[in-house]
């Protein structure tokens, strides 16, 4: 890692999932990942906060068809928020910054002991504070059938 990529870990915070979520923000890479949070385990595939945001905005709009203006309005509205997790192209000067401090998944999905995961049809969009996850590890669950 570089001087230039150097990041201030936050005190309380798992400065690893940290690391990991910020080589993942304004990038198009993804990770299967499952997270403990509150008694929980939340499975699903690490993205971007700006692919989140598109994303997100995207399953918003598709809930509003039949409203196409509307629709469109909060689709651009929610999209922009993505705009923060791009990368610049830097002149090589950037500031050191403190690492995220949230976590976006895609299709992600609920487990508790000895349930089905939430949701059964398909997974949700999830975001979190990367301050209330207790444990993760690389990988998503799979979903059981029987």
């Amino acid at each position: 890692m570089s001087e230039d990529e150097t990041r201030i870990p936050d005190e309380g915070k798992d400065w690893f999932l940290q690391l990991l979520v910020d080589a993942v923000n304004g990038t198009t890479s993804e990770v299967g990942l499952t997270i403990q949070v509150s008694g929980l385990l939340v499975s699903g595939t690490l993205v971007s906060g700006e692919k989140y945001f598109e994303g997100f905005a995207e399953a918003l709009a598709a809930a509003q068809a039949d409203d196409k203006e509307s629709a469109e309005k909060h689709r651009a509205a929610f999209a922009k928020y993505g705009e923060q997790y791009k990368r610049s192209e830097g002149n090589g000067s950037e500031e050191k910054k403190a690492l995220p401090l949230y976590i976006h998944l895609k299709d992600a999905r609920f487990y508790t002991p000895g349930t089905k995961p939430i949701p059964g049809n398909k997974g949700v969009w999830w975001r979190g504070r990367i301050s209330e996850v207790s444990g993760f590890i690389l990988g998503v669950l799979d979903i059981a059938e029987g």
